[in-house]
């Protein structure tokens, strides 16, 4: 999520260095147990687990996610989608829809020609199909551009960084 300046300052005003060091931990290792999580910052259990709480509710940690292998799951051909939407088909509905489209990991909205890129999953191209169909005669798409992904970069996704000095 992209904030402006000014709420980017509440942000980084209210998390000090520990809570740094506390959500880069978790970026590394989001199951840790908050014992082990304390030994690391250094904190005691009681104090790491009320910053925990505090940065669970303030939004800085909005959850906690296992990263799976698509390809072990049988969807082998990854693509990232840009589409353009014919003008004034877009709406907050429409994100709803995509969120329910079978294989579509990532949605972004975007500036520039492209109204939306889509990072996709299918299990084959006749599926990555259906999907460009269903975008095309579903919701709105003027325009679409597949490519497909051969592989990701060694170090990607890498951690949000945190702090000030980044």
């Amino acid at each position: 999520m992209f904030l402006p300046d000014s709420i980017c300052a509440v942000y980084s005003s209210a998390i000090d260095a520990l809570d740094e060091k506390l959500v880069a931990v978790l970026q590394s290792d989001g199951r840790i147990s908050v014992t082990d999580l304390a030994e690391r910052i250094p904190l005691s259990l009681s104090a790491t687990s009320e910053r925990l709480k505090r940065l669970i509710e303030s939004g800085v940690v909005s959850g906690f996610t296992a990263v799976v292998d698509p390809v072990l799951l049988g969807r082998t051909i990854h693509a990232v989608v840009d589409v353009r939407l014919t003008p004034g088909s877009y709406s907050p509905t429409l994100d709803l829809e995509r969120a329910e489209m079978s294989g579509v990991v990532d949605a972004v909205h975007l500036t520039g020609r492209f109204d939306l890129q889509l990072r996709v999953v299918a299990r084959d191209v006749a599926e990555l199909d259906r999907l460009l169909e269903v975008l095309k005669e579903d919701m709105g798409a003027e325009e679409t551009n597949t490519r497909l992904i051969l592989r990701s970069l060694e170090g990607f996704p890498r951690p949000l960084p945190v702090g000030q000095d980044t």
